[in-house]
């Protein structure tokens, strides 16, 4: 007899894509509260923006590693947020996109097991934030910055393909990385000028009318050097200005302190009285006369529209 013996062959295929070897990825975007006066930082509406921290991962499974993960905290202060520039500082908050603070440490995304496939299923996780100052800072200009940290940790994903035993074939996947994100706020200078409007009265002939004393007012951004001119009106000539009835004219001025017509080129403006404080209004005085030698002119009413503007 010839005996004979049955040799068993077996082969298993795994079917599916080629692993991938992209490791998960992490990053960030927006933060920028871009340009806003020291007035509006000061007395709202609060500057905001949003801005959010990404893990992306590839073709993700699970598998027999371990318990997959996905945790995600903020680990810098949520507390006492300010952005800097030097020693001044603009305080902040951040928040979810429905406005509940954030706390230090919290863990915001916790997923693990199945979990992990959800927050995942498009293969990202995100976590959004909303920034926005705080009302009440009196700062000088320039660009004011901080910093939002966030934790990453993920562990036992597997990025690829499974074999028998659900066990990864493809790339595991752990880590745990800081991320930052940089906020900003440029600031700029602003003044707040109040101007009203200058009445002379009645009087029967131009040489009639008595001058007027009046004040300019105007409130700066905390650390600016400016000066004020005023502008020649809408119907100046032969360096006077002019108001106007009709077709019929009578010329008057505005005289700076000191003397000298207030205009708007070089020494024919009037300097702040000092640095602004961003706070404290600054008065600057003047004169308003009508022109005495000037021919009479008819009955009416004569009128004329200056810009004061601030140059810093």
């Amino acid at each position: 007899m010839k005996a004979a013996a049955l040799l068993a062959c077996t082969a298993a295929l795994v079917a599916g894509l080629p692993a991938a070897h992209a490791a998960c990825v992490t990053a960030e975007s927006g933060g920028s509260l871009g340009t806003a006066s020291s007035f509006r930082v000061r007395q709202g509406p609060a500057v905001s923006t949003s801005a959010q921290f990404t893990l992306g991962c590839g073709g993700i499974v699970l598998s027999a590693l371990g318990t997959p993960t996905v945790r995600a905290k903020i680990t810098s202060p949520t507390t006492g947020l300010t952005l800097k520039n030097g020693a001044r500082q603009i305080p902040y908050r951040i928040t979810d996109l429905g406005g509940a603070s954030y706390t230090q440490g919290l863990l915001i995304i916790n997923a693990s097991g199945a979990a992990v496939l959800g927050l995942l299923s498009n293969n990202t996780a995100s976590l959004p934030l909303r920034i926005a100052t705080t009302l009440g800072a009196n700062v000088p200009a320039g660009t004011y910055t901080d910093t939002i940290t966030v934790n990453w940790e993920y562990a036992n994903l597997c990025e690829g393909l499974l074999g028998l035993g659900n066990i990864c074939v493809g790339t595991p996947r752990n880590g745990n990385v800081d991320r930052t994100l940089t906020v900003q706020l440029v600031v700029t200078n602003d003044c707040a000028i109040t101007a009203p409007d200058l009445h002379f009265g009645s009087a029967p002939l131009p040489g009639a009318f008595s001058s007027v004393t009046q004040n300019l007012t105007l409130t700066c951004t905390q650390g600016l050097n400016y000066t004020v001119g005023i502008t020649a009106g809408a119907a100046p000539q032969g360096g006077r200005r002019y108001m106007t009835s009709g077709g019929n004219r009578l010329a008057y001025d505005i005289f700076r302190p000191g003397g000298g017509v207030w205009g708007t080129e070089g020494a024919a403006r009037v300097a702040g009285t000092g640095v602004a404080d961003g706070l404290t209004p600054q008065t600057l005085p003047y004169t308003a006369t009508i022109y005495p030698d000037q021919p009479a002119v008819p009955p009416g009413l004569y009128q004329d529209s200056l810009q004061v503007e601030v140059q810093f």
